[in-house]
């Protein structure tokens, strides 16, 4: 007998959510520096220090909104009703 096959189709689906997910956070990160929302942009401008802050706030806003898009998709997934019956 074979090797048993994996399906990775449920990976795949989870990868392209939380891919969407980081892609949100990069344009939300982008807008807050180049609108200067809150002074951010300025801020980060004139800091010593403002790469390492923009890479703390995407990497935090990246892994939030990841997880918000997996577990919306998942939750909004089609139901087997017949299932449980």
């Amino acid at each position: 007998m074979g090797e048993p096959r994996h399906d990775f189709r449920l990976i795949r689906f989870l990868a392209h959510h939380a891919l969407t997910g980081v892609m949100i956070a990069l344009v939300v990160v982008y807008l807050l520096v180049k609108l200067d929302l809150f002074g951010f942009g300025t801020l980060v401008e004139s800091s010593r220090h403002g790469p390492l802050a923009l890479v703390l706030l995407f990497a935090g806003l990246a892994a939030t909104f990841a997880s918000l898009a997996m577990g919306t998709a998942v939750f909004l997934l089609p139901k087997d009703e017949d299932r449980w019956r």
